[in-house]
């Protein structure tokens, strides 16, 4: 099925499943929406907009540091712009079906604040997954996104990395298991310790809207996986996705005033309203560098849509947050 898009133009196809449906944009290289038994996973704004390409899911590319912030010190949106080319990102369209879409995007980026620029080549592919790949008691619909970066042009020696996201609905909790003594990494102003707990093998963050703050964690630290679980009639809604990390090179997104640390490989962040209402459930690549070393990056994510009855849920946590199982 396919209906306009009136903030950009393009059109939205409309994958169906006996149990849900997923909706993606391959102009703009992006899922919009993933639902189960009527229940939208995805957060977009009441009005189309392509203002910060916000809703759904998207691709960006980093370190925000250099790209994204108009100048550095202490974080102020009012200094935030997003690259032209990364929004609107208008995407070639390789090969689109059913159930399947590959396509392609150059973007040149210039730091507003220092002599550094880079052009790169992204690929992106989504491949609609069967039942059985779901793993889980549970109706549910999964997908595998593969994605590549390269690097073309730019200056010397400077890093870029792979920026992906899911922003999600408020009213649920994100789980994500952890390695080792996990301590997430305030990137704005500190998070109220009201909204994150920080338990042995995982941590917990509410996405409540209440208050605006991000949060990273290192790859050494993580478990290569997240979840939103948010009650709905009948259960509990999990999206949850899953992703390789490294925790042995190097990562290059960090908050402004720890710039010169490693970085990410994790992000989560919560909007206090400013912006609409919504989380984000983020993930990086490890970082690439200028002519120096390998100048090409491909990763695969799996994202999963579960619809679980309370009991089912209450399983399934107890595995999801041990995180040497599943």
């Amino acid at each position: 099925m396919i209906t306009p898009l009136p903030a950009s133009n393009q059109p939205v196809i409309t994958w169906k499943t006996s149990h849900g449906s997923i909706r993606i944009v391959p102009g703009r290289g992006r899922v919009l929406g993933m639902e189960i038994s009527g229940h939208e996973s995805l957060w977009t704004p009441a009005q189309n907009s392509a203002e910060w390409n916000l809703g759904g899911e998207r691709l960006w590319i980093g370190p925000e540091a250099d790209w994204h912030w108009l100048r550095l010190g202490e974080p102020d949106f009012a200094f935030y712009q997003v690259p032209p080319a990364l929004d609107p990102d208008i995407w070639s369209v390789e090969q689109l079906r059913d159930g399947f879409f590959s396509g392609s995007l150059e973007v040149e980026v210039r730091s507003p604040h220092r002599d550094a620029h880079l052009k790169v080549r992204l690929t992106r592919s989504f491949e609609l997954l069967p039942v059985e790949d779901l793993a889980a008691p549970a109706s549910g619909i999964a997908l595998r996104t593969t994605t590549g970066m390269e690097i073309l042009d730019g200056t010397h020696g400077q890093p870029v990395d792979l920026w992906s996201l899911l922003q999600i609905r408020s009213g649920g909790s994100l789980l994500i298991p952890s390695v080792g003594h996990a301590l997430p990494r305030d990137y704005f102003s500190p998070a109220p310790a009201s909204e994150f707990s920080v338990h042995p093998t995982y941590t917990e963050i509410h996405i409540r809207c209440i208050a605006m703050f991000k949060l990273g964690l290192a790859a050494a630290h993580s478990a290569g996986r997240i979840a939103y679980a948010r009650p709905v009639p009948g259960g509990h809604l999990i999206l949850s996705r899953s992703f390789p990390v490294y925790p042995d090179l190097f990562y290059c997104d960090s908050p402004l005033d720890a710039l010169d640390t490693q970085g990410d490989a994790l992000q989560f962040f919560c909007d206090d309203g400013s912006f609409g209402g919504f989380g984000e459930m983020e993930h990086r690549s490890p970082a690439l560098r200028c002519g120096v070393g390998p100048q090409s990056f491909t990763e695969v994510a799996t994202t999963r849509l579960l619809l679980l009855s309370d009991a089912d849920f209450t399983d399934w946590k107890t595995q999801w947050i041990n995180p040497t199982s599943l």
